[in-house]
């Protein structure tokens, strides 16, 4: 039963991957609507990293843009000044936005709850900061442009459509990886974590290590979304890596629900296309950022994701008692 279960869910995926792929092909190659799957794809992977330290390990992050920028700029100084490949410092900036988040772990992991949210903004703050004065390195508030696209011999990926597929691969790539490490030893050790610090201690967890490599592979996810996002834009500047950024990525996880597989998925399409609704609205999109928080704590405090799921259960539970009931 094990077995056909695991079949069923591989074909499902298999099918899912392949709809994804011919996704462009659907939006009759759409310049606007590719750059919007684009943006989908990069608010996934983003969203599934934070997911694996706030949904798994326990670790809220009000902060996160801080590792957003820092991969996005780490690609662009290297790729731009430098020259190096695009396809090399995309990882680069990936890896350098994990060396900083372990950094950051060391001592903030001894934190709880709104200590440690504190400590994350502090530090989103403080990158927000850096890139807006090192003129030198960042170009400050003027912004770095002119970033390169990646290239492979002389294909360069410059259309969205091109584009799209640097970003789906890596996003399948990525969410293989999560699954993969969700449902290992590690991911049990963050769920035990997460459910009970103490009791995950006593059975012997090094709760420092598991939670340092929450933040570790979180920031990694992040870094890497980050670089992808100015490679497909080809211009950032600081405004799109502060505290309102950070917000947008909590609420688009307590969106689609956190600690399980489809939940920063849902999250990440439905901010994405309500964003695009809500640009009209300028500096009050966060008030409706604000509002959609608040509704959910309160009324779906599970999220979207985990919403879907108690209704399916209370459907199928109705299903089997109406069944019961035809038989007696």
């Amino acid at each position: 039963m094990n077995n056909r279960l695991k079949a069923s869910r591989s074909i499902k995926m298999l099918i899912l991957v392949v709809l994804g792929g011919l996704l462009p092909v659907i939006c009759l190659n759409d310049s606007y609507i590719v750059l919007l799957l684009c943006t989908t794809g990069i608010s996934i992977i983003v969203i599934s990293g934070l997911d694996i330290l706030f949904g798994y390990s326990g670790q809220i992050s009000l902060g996160h843009a801080g590792f957003y920028c820092i991969g996005a700029y780490t690609s662009a100084i290297l790729s731009r000044n430098l020259g190096m490949p695009v396809f090399v410092t995309i990882f680069i900036g990936g890896f350098l936005a994990m060396l900083v988040a372990i950094l950051l772990a060391l001592p903030a992991v001894k934190l709880v709850h709104h200590f440690l949210a504190l400590v994350t903004i502090s530090f989103g703050e403080l990158i927000y900061l850096f890139v807006s004065q090192a003129r030198g390195l960042t170009e400050g508030y003027t912004g770095m442009n002119f970033i390169p696209k990646p290239k492979i011999g002389n294909f360069v990926f410059e259309s969205n459509t091109s584009y799209y597929y640097v970003v789906y691969g890596m996003l399948v790539l990525l969410l293989f990886l999560k699954r993969r490490l969700i449902d290992s030893g590690t991911g049990r050790a963050f769920i035990a974590i997460r459910e009970d610090v103490h009791a995950a201690n006593g059975m012997g967890i090094n709760v420092t290590k598991y939670k340092t490599m929450a933040f570790a592979i979180s920031a990694l996810y992040t870094g890497l979304a980050g670089a992808l996002y100015a490679h497909l834009i080809g211009f950032i500047s600081p405004e799109s890596f502060g505290a309102n950024q950070s917000t947008l990525f909590l609420t688009m996880l307590l969106f689609g629900g956190m600690g399980n597989f489809w939940g920063p998925i849902i999250g990440s399409i439905a901010l994405v296309v309500l964003s695009e609704f809500l640009q009209k609205l300028g500096s009050y999109q966060m008030l409706v950022y604000g509002v959609i928080l608040l509704v959910i704590i309160v009324y779906i405090p599970g999220g979207i994701s985990r919403g879907v799921n108690v209704l399916a259960l209370f459907k199928n539970t109705f299903r089997k008692g109406k069944h019961h009931a035809e038989i007696e």
